[in-house]
């Protein structure tokens, strides 16, 4: 009679532990969010330790950064890498506001994630980004975090406001030669001696530039402990009036919507001048005759005569270095140069070329596509068949039409949960509108997909040969108004090889 034997493994594979994180974010570097900075690296790493079915592994924390750019938190990104590497299952963080307090971002990180099979999981508003349900209230309270994040904003930007009125705000960027001390500007004496010289050496007929090569010469100290000097640099120090003892506030200003980007205030807010306000480097009449002698400059070397633009200016880039080419005249003879190699030959290994050679060489190119072999109609063959195959085979278009038939899902799933009065009007209305709008989105994404890299080749490359086609007979001078019209770039090496980038991004080579 047979008989059964049941044969042991070895060992037993357990279920494979889930490998688990944990996200701190505070936003100031004061005592208090310290502390509470400190609370949630102890608090997480006790209840992931806890779990035995959860592998630690690692806390992630950003400290007195603001959540509204993903960009700037190094951890945040150095977490989102390695969850691309597949070693992060799940994430666990306090709030939406501490993960993120724009609902763009949020929402595009959660996404990505959950793409590649990892949740979010929310303490404070009790929410798992791989819960459908979840997910979609995720956008709310995103939103509402955002608003905060605003409102917060906006108070404090008052009350700067306010101490800007009364002479008595304190910027945090503080000026070479200062130190912020209690709150307070205080004269840093060995960087304002160094502004002092600044000064003297400028009314002495000094130009910015050199006075900028010679605390480079000097191994003067920069603001951040750098070693080279621009001319930028000291000609901001000349005009910056916190040098008499005063402050001219809201020279920059921030948008009120996220994500507050800064930018230049060209007359959109209220500026204040403050006199007065901390210690003076620079006396006050030095500063206004260098102010006088800046101007006075300006008016003399101001360009009045309108900038000559030559056929081949913007257009040739150095292969060895990347810098433009700038037009000489030399001997007579008009040539082109690297701009690097022109100031100082050592700088770059580039040579000069006379114009009529880099004409040359574009001229035999020209004549060689237009009465040569049909070399632009071979190539465009070849980009029509492999245009025909991308869409014929597209997986981009494939995976956006999935993630469609998802939304669909979650937008039937959104409809019974509302039925079911499981959500409120407003918030189902919401969350409608938002799935909605990916649906909407999603299509046009897979319209673009079709819209492929290659078509827009195809319709450079036949738009080359329909310009070229035009030319009847052989070329036998430079045609500007072509090369214009075909020529996105031209690099020269120092083997005088003239590389020419045309319409369609197709580069031809020319010995020059």
């Amino acid at each position: 009679m047979p008989q059964a034997k049941v044969i042991t493994p070895i060992s037993r594979q357990g279920e494979r532990k889930l490998n688990v994180c944990a996200y701190c974010r505070v936003s100031s570097n004061t005592a208090d969010q310290l502390n509470s900075y400190a609370t949630q690296i102890r608090v997480y790493t006790k209840m992931i330790s806890q779990r035995p079915e959860w592998n630690l592994v690692e806390i992630f924390a950003d400290e007195g950064i603001s959540g509204m750019k993903a960009n700037n938190r190094e951890e945040f990104q150095r977490m989102i890498h390695l969850c691309e590497l597949k070693q992060i299952d799940l994430i666990i963080t306090k709030s939406v506001s501490r993960f993120a307090r724009n609902v763009k971002e949020a929402l595009s990180y959660v996404r990505k994630l959950k793409l590649l099979g990892i949740g979010v999981q929310f303490e404070k508003e009790g929410i798992n980004t791989l819960s459908l349900g979840d997910e979609m209230l995720l956008n709310t309270f995103a939103a509402i975090a955002q608003e905060e994040s605003k409102s917060i904003s906006q108070n404090i930007r008052l009350a700067n406001v306010k101490r800007m009125e009364n002479g008595e705000y304190i910027a945090t960027n503080v000026p070479y030669g200062y130190r912020l001390i209690d709150k307070k500007l205080e004269i840093y004496e060995p960087e304002a001696e160094v502004v002092r010289s600044i000064y003297k050496l400028y009314l002495n007929g000094w130009s910015t530039t050199e006075i900028a090569r010679e605390l480079t010469a000097c191994e003067v100290p920069t603001k951040k402990a750098g070693k080279e000097w621009r001319s930028a640099n000291v000609s901001y120090m000349l005009s910056n009036e916190r040098y008499v003892g005063d402050c001219r506030y809201q020279k920059t200003v921030r948008d009120t919507t996220v994500p507050f980007k800064q930018s230049l205030n060209r007359g959109q807010e209220d500026m204040y001048y403050a006199s007065e306000t901390h210690p003076a480097i620079i006396d006050r009449k030095l500063f206004e005759d260098v102010q006088a002698l800046h101007e006075k400059r300006k008016e003399r070397f101001a360009r009045t005569e309108e900038q000559i633009i030559y056929p081949l200016s913007s257009h040739i880039r150095c292969f060895e270095c990347g810098s433009f080419y700038h037009r000489k005249i030399r001997g007579g003879t008009i040539k082109w140069v690297c701009s690097r190699h022109g100031k100082e030959a050592a700088a770059c290994n580039s040579n000069y070329y006379s114009e009529d050679r880099i004409y040359d060489g574009f001229i035999a190119m020209i004549n060689k596509l237009r009465f040569g072999e049909d070399i632009l109609g071979r190539v465009i063959s070849k980009l029509e068949h492999v245009v025909h195959e991308h869409k014929r085979n597209n997986k981009a278009a494939q995976q956006v039409s999935g993630e469609i038939a998802e939304l669909r899902a979650k937008l039937l799933m959104l409809d019974q949960l509302y039925a079911k009065k499981y959500l409120a009007s407003d918030v189902y209305q919401a969350q409608s509108r938002d799935i909605q709008k990916q649906i909407s989105e999603r299509k046009a994404e897979r319209q673009e997909s079709f819209d492929s890299e290659i078509l827009s080749v195809l319709e450079g490359v036949k738009r080359l040969k329909s310009i070229i086609w035009e030319i009847e007979e052989p070329l036998d001078q430079f045609d500007e108004k072509l090369f214009r019209e075909i020529v996105q770039e031209v690099t020269i090496d120092n083997k005088d090889i003239m590389t020419v980038t045309l319409l369609g991004g197709l580069k031809f080579e020319e010995l020059i």
